[in-house]
């Protein structure tokens, strides 16, 4: 999946009231994919955890994609809200620029329609010409979208280090136990 932050048209913020120090917010057709994405990137309830899974980021206008980032983080702002139980979140990452694959394959895109400014839309399918990723257990077997292990993979890189380490994993659970405590009944 991918985020998609649905824009309306720019509204000018009073940068000493905003916590990204901006002046405005919002779409307008000449605006740069840069701009796009530095001035949109920031103040919204995510699933904070969720948000961290992926690595698109889409802005709509108008019910089509009109900009597309690569994120690489997403930050807990410390700032007063509506709601004081509940942070916003600010994404970090790159524009991507057209000629870049992910760029290609989402802009024009129509988005279906979604009551909340943030929804979750697929993901490109893999492409010949994309950059590709191997699975983090280090086996080398390619992964898409946002995983990072191939299918039972992270398990296996788990029991191999648990093996290395302490034997087995009985030997894993006693050092465990013995550290922090056995399991409360």
């Amino acid at each position: 999946m991918a985020i998609n932050i649905k824009l309306s048209d720019v509204e000018s913020e009073d940068p000493d009231t905003d916590p990204l120090r901006r002046t405005w917010w919002g779409y307008r057709p000449a605006l740069s994919p840069q701009e796009i994405f530095e001035h949109n990137r920031g103040m919204w309830y995510l699933a904070a955890d969720r948000a961290r899974e992926e690595r698109w980021l889409t802005f709509s206008y108008a019910g089509r994609v009109v900009a597309v980032a690569e994120v690489d983080g997403v930050k807990t702002l410390e700032w007063r809200t509506a709601d004081p139980r509940r942070a916003k979140q600010v994404l970090t990452g790159r524009a991507l620029e057209p000629g870049h694959p992910v760029w290609d394959y989402f802009i024009g895109r129509p988005i279906p329609p979604a009551r909340n400014p943030v929804s979750y839309i697929d993901d490109p399918e893999p492409r010949q010409d994309a950059e590709p990723r191997s699975c983090a257990c280090g086996c080398g077997t390619p992964v898409t979208g946002t995983k990072h292990f191939a299918p039972g993979h992270d398990q296996r890189a788990v029991r191999e280090r648990i093996a290395r380490q302490w034997g087995d994993t009985l030997g894993f659970i006693s050092w465990f136990d013995e550290t922090y405590g056995p399991k409360a009944a």
